[in-house]
């Protein structure tokens, strides 16, 4: 972090999208997500490729900034595969610009989902980050002691 307490910045397109085994995957998420690690079927990581310097950190060659996860799919009434994303973390203290849209065209381009459905956790997000990959909200979902909004987007 600066000096400043503002969050260090990489650019996602400065970044590599690669499958990730499942214990790098849940190391990364038990340091990095408020949830800590979850069962996946799909688990990829963005990692620095290189540095424009600037207004970007410049963290060494390699690392690991960001990682997202996906279920194994579920076949709906239709037909369809729905495959729900189930964590994204990224470094402490690092904003990732473009970090979740590249991870998530990183699973769409391997697996190619029908569609793909999130949560958000309503105390802390207004799930505006998904409104912008464009994910429409489909309402609240609650529970004792917790609410979320309910996201999905859809390719076919």
């Amino acid at each position: 972090m600066d000096s400043l307490g503002q969050l260090e910045s990489v650019f996602a397109r400065n970044c590599t999208v690669r499958r990730i085994p499942s214990d790098v995957a849940a190391a990364f998420l038990e340091r990095c997500h408020r949830l800590g690690t979850a069962s996946c079927r799909y688990r990829y990581g963005l990692f620095v490729n290189r540095s424009t310097g600037g207004r970007e950190s410049a963290l060494p060659e390699g690392t690991l900034v960001a990682v997202a996860t996906f279920s194994s799919p579920r076949t709906m009434k239709d037909g369809s595969r729905s495959y729900e994303w189930v964590r994204y973390a990224s470094l402490p203290d690092v904003r990732v610009v473009g970090g979740m849209g590249k991870l998530m065209e990183g699973f769409v381009s391997e697996v190619h989902p029908d569609d793909i459905m999130s949560y958000a956790d309503a105390s802390v997000s207004d799930g505006g980050v998904y409104r912008e990959l464009g994910f429409e909200e489909e309402g609240l979902v609650c529970g004792e002691g917790f609410t979320n909004r309910k996201f999905r987007l859809k390719f076919r």
